[in-house]
């Protein structure tokens, strides 16, 4: 028995600047995860590092039988979700600067972990089988962020390589596969009640609501978040933001992070974790430094001065270590451990089931609340 890793497609250019790109997967065999390598090329960057490769990949899906969605997610969402999945995210050159190679790896398991023996797509069981990854590399801004640019696909086209994981010589016959993708999803306002209605019939293993925008978070989204079954009968969560952050934060560990951007000084940038920290580092030439100077949920400001104090006019190439909680404001439902199927939930034996979001008083109207969920599917259609 092992695991084999070989290319199914090695350095695929993808066409134009915005589209589908739609790669078929193999016909049979057990289908642990996937790997994914990015590669792009940015342009004259001049203080404009808001856009990143998990930008550009606005959706990733894994279809099978023509419509039957598997996976469902947008890079930034992958990034996050691999956190709680356990999954390294590489950070090899993650960056924005000037006319220089962009690269991104991750990695979509079928499993409750990286190469989970028990939980395995099998290929040979769905028909057409497929990977779509839809792209915008003209995007120059997102949830808030304005001060992007766009791929400079003329100079370098991006590229993917694409790397099945599948387990062979084996006669693993596997429970099923975890299935990944939205189910909810509401604007926000300021004090709003949401109750977030989880559809009945699946076995769910996780749910993660998602809220992220520019200086908000889903702190501020959920100012008290509640897991309610059956309208009130079973209420396992209801806890104020803080209190369920240092709850994940127990059970997942905290997200680090590592980025070399053009900066500005005194110019906010998006780093994706909220209730975190940052060191930044000059990289340039020329006697200067970068000190922190003001974080907030998913955004960081840095002070770029001269060595006698004077603000620099122009972007510096800077290196940023972070951490935090909440990756691309990507939380999750402590009464759930993907690990533990004694901690899952049988829908289909509920009456109801919702999370129920409460909006801080200063909130805002500009987040989309998002409710992700992984399910266990054991049967094929």
């Amino acid at each position: 028995m092992y695991f084999q890793h070989r290319y199914l497609e090695e350095n695929k250019a993808f066409v134009g600047t915005t589209g589908l790109m739609t790669i078929d997967l193999p016909q049979k065999g057990l289908l642990s995860g996937l790997e994914l390598r990015l590669i792009g090329y940015t342009g004259a960057i001049d203080g404009t590092p808001d856009c990143f490769m998990h930008d550009y990949i606005t959706k990733i899906e894994v279809i099978v039988n023509g419509s039957q969605v598997v996976k469902s997610l947008t890079g930034e969402q992958l990034v996050g979700l691999m956190h709680y999945w356990g999954i390294k995210h590489s950070q090899w050159e993650i960056l924005n600067l000037p006319n220089d190679y962009i690269r991104e790896q991750w990695y979509i398991p079928f499993g409750r972990w990286y190469h989970d023996l028990e939980y395995m797509l099998d290929l040979g069981r769905v028909n057409d089988p497929e990977l779509r990854i839809h792209y915008d590399f003209t995007k120059t801004s997102h949830h808030g962020w304005s001060k992007g640019l766009a791929l400079a696909v003329a100079t370098h086209a991006p590229t993917i390589c694409v790397i099945p994981h599948l387990l062979r010589d084996s006669d693993i016959i596997p429970e099923g596969y975890i299935k990944s993708s939205e189910i909810y999803r509401f604007q926000s306002a300021n004090s709003k009640k949401e109750n977030m209605i989880v559809p009945r019939g699946p076995v769910y293993c996780n749910l993660y609501p998602q809220a992220l925008y520019q200086g908000k978070g889903l702190e501020d989204c959920g100012d008290y978040v509640e897991l309610n079954i059956n309208s009130d009968d079973v209420v396992p969560l209801r806890l104020a933001a803080i209190h369920l952050m240092e709850c994940v934060l127990r059970q997942y560990g905290e997200y680090f992070g590592h980025l070399c951007v053009d900066a500005l000084d005194g110019q906010a940038f998006p780093l994706p974790v909220e209730n975190g920290w940052a060191i930044p580092k000059c990289q340039g030439v020329g006697n200067w430094h970068a000190q922190h100077y003001y974080s907030g949920n998913n955004g960081w400001m840095f002070s770029l001065m001269d060595m006698a104090g004077a603000a620099l006019a122009a972007a510096q190439e800077t290196s940023v270590t972070y951490g935090g909680c909440y990756p691309f404001s990507v939380g999750a439902i402590p009464t759930f451990n993907l690990k533990d199927p004694r901690t899952w939930v049988k829908s289909a034996e509920l009456g109801d089931l919702w999370v129920r979001m409460e909006c801080s008083a200063a909130c805002g109207a500009n987040n989309t609340v998002i409710l992700l969920a992984d399910e266990a599917v054991s049967k094929y259609l």
